[in-house]
C-alpha cells in the first residue's frame, strides 16, 4: 500500500521488507475505528480497514491508552475532525502520516486488516 505523493517526490514503490523484528505486534489502524470517527472517515471516502500497520505490541498499548478509549492517537484524530469537518481524503491521508511521525512509529508496511502478515 502506498500513500498518495503529496510533494513531488518519487512515485517509485520501494518494496516493504517482509520480516518483523521478534516480538509482539499488533495491527494498528491507521484511521481509527471508533465508531464516530469511523463513519467520519467513510464520509470523507476513507476505508478504515484498508490501511493498517503492523507495530510493536507495547507501542500500540501507549499510544491507545489503557482505559479502552483509543488514548492519544483517537483524541489526535478527534481534534483534526473537529478542526476540519470537510477535510478531502487528501487532507486526511496527509494528517495520518503527520501522525504516523508525531507518535513515532515505526513496523511494517501498511496493508489491509483482513491480509495475511508479509502477503
Amino acid at each position: 500500500m502506498v500513500f498518495p505523493n503529496w510533494n513531488g517526490g518519487s512515485s517509485r514503490v520501494i518494496p516493504p521488507s517482509h520480516r518483523l523484528t521478534p516480538g509482539r505486534w499488533e495491527k494498528h489502524h491507521i484511521f481509527p475505528q471508533a465508531e464516530d470517527l469511523a463513519r467520519w472517515f467513510e464520509g470523507q471516502g476513507v476505508k478504515i480497514h484498508s490501511y493498517t500497520m503492523p507495530i510493536p505490541r507495547d507501542v500500540h498499548r501507549r499510544i491507545h491508552g489503557p482505559l479502552g478509549n483509543g488514548g492519544a492517537w483517537n483524541k489526535a484524530w478527534r481534534e483534526f475532525r473537529d478542526r476540519n469537518r470537510n477535510a478531502s481524503a487528501e487532507e486526511i491521508f496527509k494528517h495520518a502520516g503527520e501522525l504516523i511521525h508525531r507518535f513515532e512509529l515505526i513496523g511494517g508496511p501498511i496493508q489491509p486488516y483482513y491480509s495475511r502478515p508479509g502477503a
